[in-house]
């Protein structure tokens, strides 16, 4: 099962703050939203969106965005990344938090 290597950087802040990760491939949005949640030290209390190749995808909440697409049952595989391929993610549309997120290796397996 293929790896992604990925590196996640918020955008506009100085110094830069960034994680980086290697998740499998069959990991859902809903559980990328998740482990960005506590990578970043968030409390899942703001509305959040992907934004990948041109389309929107996050988790419906009430009173907030609708999303047709169900992040749990959507992988990252789906996406068929490539090396260095880009997308990012947006977490309270108060502040504005945007993270680039950069595909930096594909690795056959976790090593």
């Amino acid at each position: 099962m293929p790896v992604y290597k990925i590196k996640v950087a918020i955008r506009d802040i100085s110094p830069m703050v960034w994680r980086r990760f290697r998740l499998h491939s069959n990991m859902s949005l809903g559980a990328f939203h998740f482990l960005l949640q506590f990578a970043f030290g968030w409390d899942n209390d703001h509305l959040h969106t992907f934004h990948i190749h041109g389309k929107d995808y996050g988790i419906r909440y009430e009173g907030g965005l609708v999303f047709y697409d169900n992040p749990w049952t959507i992988s990252l595989a789906s996406f068929q990344f490539e090396n260095r391929d880009k997308f990012t993610y947006e977490y309270n549309f108060f502040r504005h938090w945007l993270l680039d997120i950069r595909i930096e290796a594909i690795e056959s397996d976790l090593k």
